[in-house]
């Protein structure tokens, strides 16, 4: 957001690498920090594990979607005002 002066997040889509006991400690300061973006749109990958998954979906209920491997997803841009 600071390299392209965007100032709203979209959508957040892939792995977030939240799996494994080196990495529950950052889910909730992570998930917070995601919050805070309020993307329109967030679709976390394999690698972000259940635990991560179900936090984020509590928190960003509207916007989480759970994927699957082959789904496909089209953003579109569109001028002035918000997405």
């Amino acid at each position: 957001m600071r390299l392209t002066g965007v100032s709203k997040l979209l959508a957040l889509i892939g792995g977030f690498h939240l799996s494994g006991p080196a990495f529950e400690p950052v889910i909730g300061p992570t998930v917070a920090a995601l919050t805070e973006l309020a993307p329109h749109l967030i679709v976390p990958g394999h690698c972000t594990s259940w635990r991560a998954q179900h936090t984020l979906s509590a928190a960003l209920p509207d916007a989480w979607v759970q994927t699957s491997v082959g789904t496909t997803y089209t953003l579109s841009a569109r001028q002035g005002g918000d997405a």
